[in-house]
């Protein structure tokens, strides 16, 4: 199944899709380990455990990197304000044939919403791939509205997923779907590819005229 941390890879680079997708990913990246931190200390057990879960769910452990997520972590006490109901929901559509994990799902006023764990707010809204989670989230689970935790600003935002932000996530889940298929995206120069784990994969591998409509 398509995986919702592909179809946000696709934002920073179609190819890293493409390979995360087709091999996998070894390395915890800094927003996987914030995001073990918070449900850590969300749930009163402490950022010890946050690191056992990391270890037991990969072994290409960064200290450094757990260490400087740890030292910018925010946990707010706006959070106080908002019942939480169950972590670590996986939910999944067989039409769609995608599958997401909500790190949160917390109620206010009586209304449920699907919250996600990101690294510092923009000064205003949220960042375009957070915004295309919530549309994500709401094909499938028909919840409209997401909120977004910017554990580095120690600030809580809510997005709307109106039509406009669902008619581009499933924009992207019809890329991902050529992706499934073994179309290869063309290759494109970023900062990202200084720190890619797949860059020598993705300097051999030749593009191909279909590469250019992915």
């Amino acid at each position: 199944m398509i995986k919702l941390s592909h179809i946000t890879s696709y934002l920073t680079c179609p190819r890293l899709a493409y390979y995360r997708y087709h091999f996998g990913e070894k390395r915890f990246s800094e927003k996987q380990v914030v995001r073990e931190i918070y449900l850590s200390l969300r749930r009163g057990f402490g950022v010890e455990w946050a690191k056992q879960r990391i270890l037991a769910m990969n072994e290409y452990f960064e200290e450094e990197v757990y260490n400087g997520a740890l030292e910018k972590f925010i946990l707010s006490e706006c959070l106080e304000e908002f019942k939480s109901l169950d972590w670590d929901v996986v939910f999944t559509s067989q039409e769609l044939d995608v599958a997401l994990v909500v790190d949160e799902i917390v109620e206010f006023n009586g209304e449920r919403f699907p919250l996600f764990v990101s690294l510092k707010a923009p000064r205003e809204g949220v960042w375009f791939p957070d915004r295309i989670k919530s549309g994500v989230t709401a094909l499938i689970t028909k919840m409209n509205k997401s909120l977004i935790y910017y554990a580095y600003s120690g600030q809580l935002r809510e997005v709307e997923a109106d039509i406009g932000v669902r008619r581009k996530a499933l924009k992207l889940v019809e890329r991902l779907k050529m992706i499934k298929k073994g179309f290869l995206p063309e290759r494109n120069e970023t900062n990202y590819c200084k720190s890619c784990s797949f860059a020598g994969d993705c300097k051999s591998t030749p593009e191909t005229f279909a590469s250019k409509f992915l």
